[in-house]
């Protein structure tokens, strides 16, 4: 009888590798925008202008995948003939994300703001293995896999931000990521989501204390395009963050950002096999960040660490974050015109 149930568990290990070969498209369509993982003060516009370097790296980890009703899937039980069984899931998901950003803000105004753009390509790596132990039998069956390569490209053609007697700050951002990472409907080793997203932004801050305070809100949406050789469309999410920087000296800035995420639309198209039109089928997650930023040259290097974690998750794996970022101000192309001495 251990001999069935262990078959039983080969038998779920292969039905897991065959979904990954699946040529359905994954109803796991989490967008393209993760909130709250940003650093507070990266939106607000640039006095100056100029080019910016900026090199995002994030580590991020899951052992959960949380189910619409908020409960996490650990187990579940399996009948077989006579024989029933408890079955363990153990997921152990990791992976890497490094963002180099090219980001320019005009010295000049536009309709009295700062024009803003930014290219953004990513490279993404993903490490992932799933135990499953059987009560009955005492045996556990292991499936792991990799992925890496460039994933999407991000480039924001259109930014303009404008700036309220040093206490306001208000911008309007356009978006869109280009499906340029590998994608093959049904493979395992995917980096990108296979179709276009339009994402919207509308970043403000309002400052205190000569901007030593920051109290930051923004808003995102996102619009997608159809998933590439399919009938699928995924629905539109909306993403709300919030948060507070705070520079106790010059050179030293502690900051906590707040975000939700949620989709607001259904998933649409005839290749959609799964059910997302009751909203407790729609994913959801929410996410805190704490983080620390520190200016070892003023006003050209800065050098932020940042701890986040995933809390009211639905319909998606619970996840924690760990980025670091490198922002390089050169000083070149600000538009300051040079005075004869």
């Amino acid at each position: 009888m251990k001999k069935e149930i262990l078959l039983i568990f080969i038998t779920i290990l292969s039905a897991l590798g065959l979904m990954a070969q699946d040529p359905h498209v994954s109803a796991y369509q989490a967008g393209a925008y993760q909130a709250g993982v940003m650093n507070v003060r990266d939106l607000a516009p640039v006095p100056g202008g100029g080019l910016i370097f900026i090199d995002y790296n994030f580590w991020n980890s899951s052992k959960a995948y949380i189910d619409q009703n908020g409960n996490e899937i650990a187990h579940f039980e399996l009948n077989y003939g006579a024989l029933s069984s408890t079955i363990d899931l153990t997921p152990q998901i990791s992976g890497y994300t490094n963002v180099p950003v090219l980001f320019y803000a005009s010295g000049f105004k536009l309709f009295g703001a700062t024009y803003m753009a930014s290219i953004n390509p990513s490279f993404l790596s993903s490490n992932y293995r799933m135990n499953i132990h059987a009560s009955l039998s005492d045996s556990t069956v292991y499936s792991s896999g990799n992925a890496g390569g460039f994933g999407d490209l991000a480039i924001m053609p259109l930014g303009l931000g404008w700036s309220f007697n040093d206490k306001i700050d208000f911008s309007v951002f356009y978006t869109f990521y280009a499906p340029t990472g590998r994608y093959h409907t049904g493979a395992a080793d995917n980096v990108g989501r296979g179709y276009w997203v339009h994402q919207f932004q509308l970043p403000t801050y309002f400052y205190f204390k000569d901007k030593a305070t920051a109290l930051f809100v923004m808003p995102t949406y996102e619009i997608n395009s159809k998933v590439k050789d399919s009938d699928v469309r995924a629905g539109s999410r909306f993403s709300i963050e919030y948060g507070i920087s705070q520079y106790v000296t010059e050179w030293l800035e502690l900051e906590i950002l707040n975000g939700h995420n949620l989709q607001v639309s259904d998933d649409k198209g005839t290749d959609v096999w799964w059910d997302n039109t009751p909203l407790e089928f729609r994913d959801q997650a929410s996410t805190v960040s704490f983080g620390a930023g520190a200016w070892p040259i003023k006003d050209m290097l800065n050098l932020r660490v940042k701890y986040a974690m995933d809390y009211g998750v639905k319909q998606r794996y619970r996840s924690n974050f760990l980025s670091f970022s490198l922002i390089f101000i050169p000083g070149i192309l600000t538009g300051a015109k040079k005075t004869e001495g």
